[in-house]
């Protein structure tokens, strides 16, 4: 082994074995990579959050137009159902109408059988 004299450098400070040198750097970048990976995960994982948001936004209206869809189509046949009653009326009223000019312009018939 060297002597200590020896390992001291012009600014006297003692210089560090290989080993440690390497350590250091190494458990420095470790925590950079470290860092970095959790940074690149974070940022990954609000994208994810952010897609994930916007599909609901996608689907929450996608949602409403269905909604108006089924609204729109429960209407529809009691809005036919009303026509077909307001068509039956005229159409006994049109009956009665015919019916009763029959019976003027022909007093011997009668409207029942």
């Amino acid at each position: 082994m060297e002597n200590m004299r020896e390992d001291v450098v012009a600014d006297e400070k003692p210089r560090l074995p290989s080993a440690e040198v390497v350590s250091k750097v190494l458990s420095q970048n470790s925590c950079n990579t470290t860092f970095m990976k959790n940074a690149a995960i974070e940022e990954a994982l609000r994208e994810e959050l952010a897609a994930e948001k916007q599909g609901s936004v996608f689907l929450q209206q996608e949602m409403e137009e269905l909604k108006k869809k089924t609204e729109a189509a429960d209407e529809a046949p009691v809005r036919t159902q009303r026509q077909y009653e307001e068509l039956k009326k005229q159409q006994e009223e049109s009956n009665l109408i015919v019916t009763r000019l029959l019976t003027m312009n022909n007093p011997g018939i009668s409207s029942q059988p």
